[in-house]
């Protein structure tokens, strides 16, 4: 089976607020349902989307599309708000602090962290609504891939179906590593790329070598890695403490005070002082994808060198790291959730049922409008047209992945064999684990803006020969934040989690 993964793998993302969960539904209890009838009786509402993305000129034209049939089934119009990638939780962080009124967004372990946001009241407690209002959608998903949303007992965010087990790795351009001769099965680290980026350096042109490795310098690309040291992030990507989760007895750690992030943090280094990744990568607008000649990848899954052939504009080598692995931040590293500012939460779930019930509008957001940006050329495959103005978009973002179409060399059954990965993958002991934060919050908060305080220099080596000082520098001002007591707490929670499965 993993042989044949190998073969096909594909890319796959502080003020206290009242809670919602005691709302009354606004709506008829038998609202949820799409007949005629009934949605006659709903009144007109207007919805606030907001997810992360790059803008295109087609981006108005399909949301009208949508809107045409969401109109139609459940009498809602939706407004969309793309926000650039980089950016998206600090924006919705200050949106979301500052009370404002929206109803939906995209949110993760990783993007506007859900264990925190869930916590502190941010985000409606769907635990009642989304069975009433969302039915099929909740039906989409075994009870204990649910379990892995819960915080507190309460689910706060609809789970969207895609790639639930992780395995991480590189992409390399095909055309580079067969020009160069460099052999994809040994890049087993990131230091591993560099005889084959230098290479490049040196025998292309200057103005085609700027930007060879993709530094991603706005994410946390170390987390990216964690499956294929068997870790498991526990309440958000960027408060530290981790656990090797496919141990008995899993013990936390702090993630950055080891050899692999050390390692991390000085090939980047070095990278930048020999030219392989932007000199100008911490104040650079645009990026040119075509240019890049390998990045890393934080979700391998079947069909995947379609995917990143289209993003980085050329046929790719996939390279894994490690087996794939089930955890719960992986679980729901993809979801929707209703704003506890939302006047209409129970139409709002409504929304997202047709998002994971819907094929048509499922595939308006992430192929656009048929003979404008895509073609037919199969019942479910279709191929993008020239002078496309959206998309394709980030299937995993919106709803049910596996209602998306197939194109280029993904197989017909991507999907299926998808499903199939997502069983047979090991299965982390935390399974269902989330971390309450509130007897650490302020330490947790505060480790987390030091995190992100040295993150985008980190990944892309802009400290230069300062870097050992400054990683010292980091250990220490995580220490005085407070990092073993957040450690403590996580083991803590641990512990009584395992004790309560026993």
């Amino acid at each position: 089976m993993m042989k044949k993964f190998l073969q096909i793998t594909a890319v796959l993302f502080l003020t206290s607020a009242v809670l919602l969960a005691g709302c009354q539904p606004k709506e008829s209890s038998t609202a949820a349902s799409s007949s005629p009838a009934q949605q006659d009786k709903l009144e007109p509402v207007t919805l606030k989307y907001y997810f992360y993305g790059a803008a295109k000129p087609g981006d108005q034209d399909v949301y009208d599309k949508i809107n045409q049939i969401l109109k139609e089934k459940i009498n809602t119009t939706v407004e969309f708000y793309k926000v650039p990638n980089g950016d998206y939780t600090q924006k919705m962080s200050v949106m979301v602090n500052a009370r404002e009124d929206f109803d939906l967004a995209f949110t993760s372990p990783y993007y506007l962290n859900y264990f925190e946001q869930a916590a502190k009241g941010s985000f409606v407690d769907i635990t009642a609504l989304l069975p009433k209002y969302a039915p099929e959608t909740y039906k989409l998903l075994k009870p204990e891939i649910w379990e892995a949303a819960k915080v507190n007992g309460n689910i706060y965010a609809s789970i969207n179906q895609q790639i639930f087990a992780r395995q991480s790795g590189y992409n390399v351009s095909k055309d580079l590593a067969d020009k160069y001769n460099w052999d994809p099965k040994g890049g087993k680290k990131l230091s591993d790329l560099s005889p084959f980026l230098e290479k490049v350096k040196a025998g292309e042109p200057a103005d085609k070598t700027d930007q060879l490795y993709n530094a991603q310098m706005k994410n946390q690309v170390f987390s990216y890695f964690f499956p294929s040291y068997e870790w498991e992030n526990l309440g958000g990507i960027d408060v530290p403490g981790v656990a090797k989760s496919t141990e008995k007895n899993p013990k936390v750690f702090n993630e950055y005070d080891t050899p692999e992030f050390k390692d991390f943090i000085m090939t980047l280094k070095d990278f930048q002082k020999k030219g392989l990744i932007a000199k100008d990568a911490l104040t650079r607008p645009t990026f040119d994808s075509a240019k890049y000649a390998a990045s890393s990848v934080a979700t391998l899954m079947p069909g995947i060198e379609e995917t990143v052939k289209k993003t980085y504009k050329g046929d790719q080598y996939i390279i894994p790291l490690g087996e794939p692995l089930l955890t719960s931040p992986n679980a729901i590293a993809t979801m929707t959730a209703v704003s506890a500012t939302s006047k209409h939460p129970e139409r709002a779930l409504m929304f997202i049922e047709q998002l994971n019930t819907n094929k048509e509008i499922y595939n308006l957001l992430v192929w656009g409008i048929e003979g404008v940006d895509y073609k037919k050329v199969g019942d479910n495959r279709v191929e993008s047209l020239p002078g496309a103005k959206y998309g394709p978009g980030p299937g995993w973002m919106f709803g049910d992945q596996f209602k998306a179409y197939v194109s280029g060399t993904q197989s017909d059954d991507v999907w299926e064999q998808t499903k199939k990965l997502n069983d047979s993958a090991k299965i982390s002991m935390l399974f269902g684990f989330s971390f309450n934060a509130d007897a650490v919050k302020a330490e947790s908060a505060n480790c987390a803006a030091i995190v992100n305080e040295y993150k985008a220099a980190f990944n892309t080596g802009m400290y230069g020969d300062d870097t050992e000082k400054k990683y010292n520098e980091f250990l220490a001002k995580l220490k005085t934040a407070g990092v073993d007591k957040v450690i403590a707490e996580k083991q803590r929670q641990v512990d009584a989690f395992l004790a309560s499965k026993k």
